[in-house]
């Protein structure tokens, strides 16, 4: 009996051990409209570049522009600020499909230290704050974009990547990203939990922008590009990387050496090119 006991004992492990991140997995997620939100932002970014691929005909082999450059409907350029507004919208789209599921963790906090009655509510309004941060940098951010869409593409992306790469080195990133994984006391209810959402909500954006700025400016250079998607996805991974390590410091520094590397792939092919 004492055999079969343990026996039994230790197939029940064996099968918690396989079970239990399945049921983790299956469990009611309270963030999981804002994680398929951000799912649905990046199959609209994909059918974007895809439609966008297919109409280029011929010339999809050639350099594509930058986001800021003009757009054209029927063969007319679109206004200055039309051109402006739909690279604010397109920044907007990247920056819930890329900065969302790191927030991921800070949405759960709201949400679990809400309300049953308001906590979607309150999420809502975290995300609507967090999203307004990376949104208003955008619009920085593009406004002088001509100066380096002047640039060669591979010298603007090499520099940016270069940029990055430096910046995850620096006791400022490793002080932002301690700030990412903070979290605040929130009111019950009333206009005081309003205010406290909002306060957390412009708190995690400006931690997560002094942490992330230097790798979204790598995603404003590189958008538009053939490889558009392949570095959304390699900037997403590194962002939501950071967020969820127990210890940060290590996915930082390896950040740092992959996008120094790609600095020099984009750069050398080019510098060949032009000596050649």
């Amino acid at each position: 009996m004492t055999v079969r006991g343990t026996t039994a004992r230790a197939a029940s492990r064996v099968r918690l051990l396989w079970t239990a991140p399945v049921r983790r997995l299956l469990r009611p997620r309270v963030s999981l409209v804002f994680e398929l939100v951000a799912v649905a932002a990046w199959i609209a970014l994909i059918a974007s570049a895809v439609t966008g691929d297919s109409h280029d005909g011929d010339g999809a082999g050639a350099s594509h522009h930058h986001m800021p450059a003009p757009h054209e409907v029927h063969g007319a350029s679109v206004s200055a600020s039309a051109s402006a507004s739909v690279n604010v919208a397109m920044w907007a789209l990247m920056s819930v499909a890329m900065m969302l599921p790191a927030a991921v963790p800070a949405l759960v906090h709201v949400g679990t230290n809400s309300l049953r009655w308001r906590r979607r509510r309150a999420m809502a309004t975290f995300a609507a704050v967090y999203l307004a941060v990376w949104i208003g940098y955008g619009a920085l951010l593009l406004a002088p974009a001509q100066l380096w869409a002047r640039l060669p593409e591979g010298v603007a992306l090499a520099c940016a990547l270069a940029l990055a790469a430096a910046w995850q080195l620096t006791v400022h990133k490793r002080r932002a990203l301690r700030d990412c994984h903070r979290s605040s006391p929130l009111p019950p209810s009333g206009r005081r939990a309003v205010a406290g959402t909002c306060r957390f909500g412009l708190r995690q954006g400006w931690a997560c922008l002094r942490s992330c700025w230097a790798l979204m400016l790598v995603m404003a250079v590189a958008s538009g590009g053939n490889g558009m998607l392949v570095w959304m996805a390699v900037l997403t991974g590194i962002v939501i990387t950071e967020r969820l390590a127990r210890t940060p410091r290590h996915p930082t520094r390896l950040a740092a050496a992959v996008l120094a590397v790609a600095a020099l792939a984009v750069l050398l092919p080019d510098t060949a090119w032009r000596w050649s």
